[in-house]
């Protein structure tokens, strides 16, 4: 049986609705990388590599890519951000020759030097359609520097969507997410509760802890990766830059795993409802 959208309801990754009742939800709070774009376009893969490592030996003095990006993943796996990452390494005089790592720097990099074609138009106009259609806060969290999550915002013509509700980790440091004071400054700016947020994310350190701090949480997989199935190489490439963090869609702190974000109004149609509630 086809959805509305002809989307597939059987290529839902997992659904865990054992939850308590939902508190009506006012606000959708989304990942930025690999969860508004598809994880298979490499584009993840091209900045955690070429991206991060380039920055690393032009700018920070490192003396092989390769040395960059064992400092790089040692620190990602710890904090899945590389501007926190490099953040701390620098606190912990890991930096060659006392360089000093500064977020904005990378931002600028990162949103001039990256191959943004690699993302633009993948976004199915249908999706922007649905959240311009839908009454709720829409709000953009990202890892990412500011000047760079902007950049990949308007790629994929969804800045109109979400207006000044963009949060970056620039606007988090000294956190990140998965760290609970990020989502708690998150609450703050935005004016909302935890028990009113659906979490959209690819992280699971970040559903991980969304969960724990009362949130709704979307898994979104990526394209041909229901079932247990990986059919998506590139997929496999962005996953390998992102160590510790692969998707688990029968984690308990997975309420909903789809592929895409295209799915969630048809797999989710009460985000859509007055008031808006947080079931299939």
């Amino acid at each position: 049986m086809q959805a509305d959208d002809g989307t597939n309801p059987d290529k839902r990754m997992h659904v865990n609705m054992n939850s308590s009742p939902s508190s009506p939800i006012t606000t959708l709070i989304f990942d930025v990388d690999d969860t508004l774009y598809d994880v298979g376009t490499s584009f993840t893969s091209h900045r955690n590599e070429f991206g991060a490592q380039s920055f690393m030996v032009k700018q920070l003095g490192f003396a092989s890519y390769e040395d960059a990006k064992r400092l790089r993943d040692e620190y990602f796996e710890r904090y899945h951000s590389t501007a926190k990452a490099l953040t701390v390494a620098e606190q912990e005089g890991r930096l060659p020759n006392g360089q000093h790592f500064d977020p904005q720097d990378l931002a600028e990099y990162w949103a001039t030097s990256l191959d943004f074609d690699m993302i633009k138009d993948s976004v199915n106009p249908k999706f922007a359609n649905d959240l311009q259609d839908c009454n709720l806060n829409m709000v953009a969290f990202s890892n990412g520097p500011g000047k760079y999550v902007r950049r990949v915002l308007k790629e994929l013509d969804l800045d109109g969507v979400f207006g000044d509700q963009v949060f970056a980790v620039d606007d988090v440091l000294p956190f990140c997410k998965p760290e609970k004071e990020a989502f708690e400054f998150i609450f703050t700016k935005v004016g909302c509760k935890a028990k009113e947020c659906v979490m959209i994310e690819d992280s699971m350190k970040n559903v991980r802890k969304a969960k724990e701090l009362g949130m709704k949480t979307v898994l979104v997989i990526g394209k041909g990766r229901s079932n247990g199935n990986n059919l998506n190489a590139g997929a496999d490439d962005a996953e390998a830059t992102k160590p510790g963090d692969a998707p688990i869609a029968d984690d308990p702190a997975v309420d909903v795993a789809i592929e895409s974000v295209d799915e969630l109004r048809s797999v989710l149609p009460g985000l859509w409802q007055t008031p808006a509630i947080f079931e299939l």
